[in-house]
């Protein structure tokens, strides 16, 4: 591996917590982390389900469906996606990677014979030989082909990445007429869009994707009808004026026809749907000869960027952000890609768009340049829920856990003042109350299917509880998550995991079972409230006797949950939401967990000096 290349995996690989992991895992989920950051968003959990994990993976290391420009992994999360929508877009991601510092051609071909396989077996819906996580992209691309009159294109577009951290290009490689006959069966199979290429990527293009995370990086535009702005403290420069509409869209849009990757994280209202009113007046204006009218009818884009050079009227901006006009952006998107335009490119170039642009590196200038054009940040349930002081206390609780401990991030920073901790040690909000439903109330099936209900004002995850307790769920999830982690065969267990987590807190405290059975949250949160139940239970995981058992509980509860769910596991697939949201489900397990508690409290009594769990 490239040395510098190495050191970054090594800090990502800590900051994320990847670092017992061999180094070919590390950088699999290192170059997953940079390829998908748009669609994971540094996400740890995210990161893990797209990597497919060896074993028999057909040469793919990882595999993403984007449908609308999120990442999917049950067909049920495509139809909440789509909707009602006309215009739906799809997206399919192949990537190999490889820590050698060369290109290997049969290597090449086995990654390339792994996606036509897969992309077969999905034609065919003959998917039973498959490994369980690339079934679950097979069909989930058998979805999208079935349904392709709800997305925007007859073929469905697809990235297929070979990455490698060679100071070469790769042509050699792709050259070869084993390489090139793989690929061109592929091509054969007529699924893919006819822009498909197969992109041999090296450690300079791994480095300038790593760059892209900042804003894109010397984007090249024309700004010919401007007016500078004069700059003050804190900006660089600042320039006013009106863009065509050609040339708007390479500030928006990649090679690959899709949104520039972080260009909108500054901008919460982003994009509300073709059909929202000012979207649909919007499109209006641009479908009709009223577009000439847009610079006065519309206020366009106010972009901040960090850097901004020019030589005459060809600019180059690197580090950007569009704080103002997401929806504008967006429906400039989705008219440059209808037929109208489609029939008449030269429409493009008669679109004038007013734009704003302001440099600055000075974070203080940015956001109030971004507060000042009108960005208003949306207030959640669950941020309402961390500014109580006990949310405080609980944060303070974590703080004080050590090095090894957790923490709780109750206000959300974004990207740029996030939490210095490894990312799959910091626990949001919303993380806290699900781990919170499903290990101290047994409400494992709310924690999976309906997290919203947890934030609502009131609800039960939140009262006046020992900070303890928030503890011991966030740390139980935490376990598990690192027991998914080092256990490939249980990775399909994921969607299962709020009902795991509630098992295994029934194993450590036994004298939950009756409580998660009645059901009742109301009375649970009186009890917990008052001091007689909690003596009762133990919820201090700094204790090593805790600490041990819920290490114990794990494999114990993965093992029920495989039994039970053996149904669908047979199919050869990863269990989805759908499988296990049903109450009938929490209600099943939690019965089976008493039950192996009873057979192991009747061992153990037969044995002298026996006595089971407390």
């Amino acid at each position: 591996m490239h040395i510098l290349i190495e050191k970054r995996v090594q800090k990502f690989a800590k900051e994320y917590d990847f670092n017992e992991q061999p180094i070919s895992e590390q950088f699999e989920r290192y170059v997953a982390f940079v390829y998908l950051h748009k669609y994971l968003q540094g996400d740890p959990e995210l990161i893990d389900k797209v990597v497919l994990g060896g074993g028999n993976d057909e040469g793919i290391d990882i595999a993403a469906v984007i449908i609308n420009g999120q990442i999917v992994f049950e067909p049920s999360e495509i139809e909440e996606l789509i909707g009602d929508q006309a215009n739906n877009s799809a997206r399919v991601i192949f990537i190999q990677a490889k820590t050698s510092e060369k290109y290997d051609a049969k290597l090449i071909s086995k990654f390339l014979h792994g996606v036509e396989t897969v992309t077969k077996s999905a034609m065919r819906y003959d998917v039973g030989k498959l490994a369980p996580r690339l079934k679950d992209i097979a069909l989930l691309i058998d979805w999208v082909a079935q349904n392709g009159a709800r997305f925007n294109e007859f073929q469905i577009p697809c990235e297929i990445f070979y990455v490698t951290t060679s100071q070469s290009d790769g042509s050699t490689a792709l050259q070869d007429s084993q390489v090139k006959s793989s690929f061109k069966r592929i091509r054969d199979l007529d699924v893919y869009k006819e822009e498909l290429k197969l992109q041999l990527n090296g450690a300079d293009e791994l480095s300038n994707k790593q760059q892209d995370q900042h804003g894109p990086q010397n984007i090249k535009f024309q700004f010919e009808r401007r007016q500078t702005i004069p700059a003050t403290e804190g900006v660089d420069q600042a320039h006013i004026g009106i863009v065509s509409g050609r040339e708007i869209l390479k500030l928006l849009q990649d090679d690959s026809g899709e949104i520039r990757s972080g260009i909108f994280e500054d901008n919460v209202r982003l994009d509300l749907g073709a059909k929202n009113p000012v979207n649909l007046r919007i499109a209006e204006t641009l479908s009709t000869d009223n577009r000439n009218q847009f610079p006065f009818l519309n206020n366009g884009l106010t972009i901040i960027a960090k850097s901004l050079t020019n030589v005459g009227d060809t600019y180059f901006v690197s580090g950007y952000q569009v704080v103002n006009g997401g929806q504008t952006s967006h429906q400039l998107v989705r008219w440059a890609s209808s037929d109208q335009v489609d029939k008449d490119p030269s429409l493009l170039d008669s679109l004038w768009v007013p734009v704003k642009i302001v440099t600055s590196t000075d974070p203080g200038v940015r956001s109030r340049v971004a507060v000042a054009t009108n960005m208003q940040t949306a207030i959640g349930a669950s941020d309402i829920q961390a500014s109580a002081q006990k949310a405080k206390d609980v944060e303070e609780y974590f703080a004080e856990s050590g090095t090894d401990g957790l923490r709780y991030e109750r206000q959300a920073r974004g990207s740029a003042h996030a939490i210095d901790y490894p990312k799959t040690r910091v626990v949001g909000t919303s993380e806290l109350n699900r781990a919170v439903a499903a290990t101290v109330f047994g409400e494992s099936a709310r924690a999976i299917g309906s997290p919203k209900e947890l934030e609502q004002e009131g609800a039960f995850v939140w009262g006046d509880y020992p900070v303890e307790l928030f503890y011991y769920a966030a740390w139980i999830i935490y376990k598990i998550d690192l027991y998914f982690k080092r256990t490939a065969d249980c990775v399909v267990l994921k969607a299962a995991k709020y009902h795991i987590a509630m098992m295994v807190s029934a194993f450590v405290n036994p004298k939950l079972i009756e409580k998660f059975q009645n059901g009742d949250t109301e009375m649970q949160k009186k009890e917990l409230e008052g001091k007689k139940v909690r003596s009762e239970l133990e919820f201090d995981v700094k204790s090593m006797e805790l600490g041990k058992a819920i290490e114990d509980a794990i494999p114990e509860a993965m093992s029920i949950a495989t039994e039970y769910f053996n149904g669908v596991l047979l199919e050869g697939r990863s269990l989805r939401k759908d499988d296990v949201r049903s109450r009938t489900h929490q209600k099943e397990l939690i019965i089976r967990v008493g039950r192996k508690l009873r057979e192991e409290l009747a061992e153990t009594s037969l044995k002298p000096g026996g006595g089971g769990r407390q």
